[in-house]
């Protein structure tokens, strides 16, 4: 919570008198505070709300970054005098590093419930790795659930909760096992590349209709333009 406060700070002194320091700072620990509710009506509007919460999104790709980077230098100690893979291999630093940036993270973001999702996720995929095991990605889901409701069982009173397993869920079951990526050999890199928009497409379009119930039961309302504007902001 120090460590928040001070980095808080921080931006607000270096942002001082711009309009968008609240969302900088809401990007950066989840500290949605300072935020405009003329801020809100704007990504409520439009759909893209989810993304000025620390989620998924964020920690993972902050986990990712550091994992590689991690995983490539202890690859490359090979060459020098340590040989580090020939003590350790390199995935599993990789992967006690990306749960460990994970886990730093999501303190450091207030431990909200779409956070405390994606940290147990990367966390049991890291141990399986560990340990040498094959798991499947609806155990890890349901895993990460169980964890994020014997720790905090009133967290199914927040819409985050069903907001954040729900999209996933239907991210899983449009992705894992029913797209098959042509081989190198088989495909040119524009077929690739086609490819791997169409499956961006399939996802948000399940995500976008199949979050509809339950963003009308939760708020009350749905962003017929959220689909285009994801589709923009979520790269961005």
């Amino acid at each position: 919570e120090a460590t928040r406060a001070h980095l808080r700070d921080r931006i607000e002194a270096a942002l001082s008198g711009k309009e968008y320091a609240g969302v900088i700072v809401a990007l950066v620990i989840g500290d949605q505070r300072a935020i405009s509710q003329s801020d809100w009506k704007v990504f409520n509007r439009s759909g893209i709300g989810h993304l000025i919460s620390i989620s998924g999104l964020h920690i993972t790709m902050v986990a990712g970054l550091f994992a590689s980077i991690a995983y490539g230098l202890w690859r490359r100690s090979f060459y020098t005098a340590a040989q580090l893979p020939l003590i350790l291999p390199a995935q599993k630093v990789a992967a006690f590093v990306g749960a460990g940036v994970a886990l730093m993270y999501v303190l450091l973001a207030g431990f909200g419930v779409p956070a405390q999702r994606t940290l147990y996720m990367l966390s049991i995929v890291a141990l399986a790795l560990w340990m040498g095991r094959m798991t499947s990605v609806s155990h890890i889901l349901c895993a990460a659930l169980g964890f994020v409701v014997l720790l905090d069982p009133w967290a199914v009173l927040w819409p985050g909760f069903w907001l954040s397993f729900g999209a996933v869920g239907l991210i899983l079951y449009v992705s894992v096992g029913r797209a098959h990526l042509p081989s190198h050999a088989m495909s040119s890199r524009k077929q690739r590349w086609m490819h791997q928009l169409q499956s961006a497409l399939r996802t948000q379009y399940a995500i976008t209709v199949g979050l509809v119930p339950l963003t009308m039961l939760l708020f009350g309302q749905t962003s017929l333009i959220s689909p285009i504007a994801n589709a923009v902001a979520i790269p961005l």
